[in-house]
């Protein structure tokens, strides 16, 4: 009860004068406007906790443009189809062979019939030139004998044995016979030359006969070549029948890999020959292999959109990179990333791409956050690439970077 009527007193006290109540009501104004104010801060500076930040990093910076690829070997040996036999067999694809190792075995019953139709087609035109060349062999003694007859007839018209009437018969009946002749020679050409026609095709089954096999002309990897139209592309198989000439096979060289890319327009500028790229295969994820750019073709193209196998409205440039390393994991139509070297920057200020921005001047800028609130800062950028941006001025290492617009602003 004492407690209680000491602290009233203590109120009464402090409102007992006038000049105690108005220091009292403007320290309490002071407390509300303080508290609205720091309620404002909170909110402005709430607004932006959810975008994610960065620090500016300084040291050595690399700039690379990411590109995909497709391993192929430098060199490599063709195997192509020299028949239109049914594939009865394939050696498996990725299997390494030497040379004279079987690759391919095809169907060959319908050329053992082919030889045999080829066969009695020779026997007919070896027939056919025996009859003409006797044909021709006794048309020729006839004439001889018609011509040794004619000779002797004048001696006997100057006799008066015979009538010159039976020597222009004679004559006539010699001019028929050479006529024929003639004829006959002609005929037994033909004949001679069926014989020909008809031994090349017998040749010609045979060495299809023969060819029941493919062998490896040399040692390599074997890589199945493919077939059908660029949407429905699938690769070679037991039972198809190739056309003659089809590409069915490849033994690639795999000590000399190249690999085939495309750059954008926009960065054509930025890729030389010899520059250094890092070489990542999908199917081993921890290996980096070396390479560098050895071609890049004059004209651009038009790219073609993987999805629907169509040219779309970018421009891209072939690029040819060699890879430096060898190893037996770098194996022909392994999909490669590319990461083509196109700057070396020492001792330099970067930040995030996504830290980059566009003020209304298009003057580039990025969002630096401070105790209360966010700076906007005009930055130099020197160089960048789709992950990194080299800062000039602007910034100092160790900064906060917004990598957001932020909405208070």
């Amino acid at each position: 009860m004492k407690a209680s009527q000491n602290l009233q007193g203590g109120i009464k006290k402090i409102f007992s004068t006038p000049s105690r109540r108005k220091m009292l009501f403007l320290g309490a104004a002071g407390v509300v406007l303080l508290l609205a104010l720091s309620s404002s801060l909170l909110i402005s500076e709430t607004d932006d906790t959810s975008i994610p930040i960065a620090r500016v990093k300084q040291g050595h910076v690399t700039i690379k443009i990411s590109e995909t690829g497709e391993l192929r070997a430098q060199d490599q040996v063709v195997i192509s189809a020299e028949t239109d036999k049914q594939i009865l067999w394939l050696v498996p694809e990725g299997t390494t062979v030497e040379e004279g190792d079987t690759l391919i075995r095809y169907e060959s019953e319908k050329y053992i019939i082919s030889k045999g139709e080829a066969e009695s087609g020779v026997l007919v035109a070896q027939s056919d030139l025996v009859r003409a060349e006797s044909d021709l062999e006794a048309l020729e003694a006839r004439e001889q004998s018609a011509k040794k007859n004619l000779e002797t007839l004048p001696d006997l018209v100057k006799k008066g044995f015979i009538q010159q009437s039976e020597v222009e018969q004679a004559e006539l009946a010699y001019l028929e016979l050479k006529s024929k002749a003639r004829s006959l020679k002609a005929a037994l050409n033909a004949a001679q030359a069926n014989v020909q026609r008809a031994q090349r095709g017998l040749e010609q089954q045979e060495r299809k006969l023969r060819q029941g096999a493919v062998l490896a002309p040399r040692a390599g990897l074997v890589v199945y070549a493919m077939t059908g139209d660029v949407e429905n592309q699938k690769k070679i198989n037991v039972g198809m029948i190739p056309f003659e000439g089809q590409e069915l096979m490849y033994l690639p060289d795999i000590s000399s890999m190249m690999v085939d890319t495309e750059i954008s327009e926009v960065d054509l500028a930025r890729v030389n020959n010899g520059i250094p790229v890092e070489i990542r295969l999908d199917a081993y994820d921890n290996a980096v292999f070396k390479g560098q750019v050895t071609y890049i073709a004059d004209l651009a193209k038009r790219k073609i959109s993987r999805v629907t196998g169509k040219a779309t409205g970018a421009k891209v440039f072939d690029v040819t990179i060699q890879v430096l390393d060898q190893d037996k994991r770098l194996k022909p139509g392994l999909t490669a990333t590319l990461d083509i070297i196109v700057g070396q920057h020492e001792n330099v200020l970067s930040i995030p791409l996504e830290a980059v921005f566009l003020d209304d001047q298009d003057q580039t800028i990025a969002y630096v956050k401070r105790r209360g609130g966010v700076d906007v800062r005009r930055i130099h950028i020197v160089e960048s690439n789709d992950r990194v941006a080299v800062v000039k001025d602007g910034l100092a290492a160790g900064d906060e970077v917004l990598l957001g617009r932020p909405s208070s602003l």
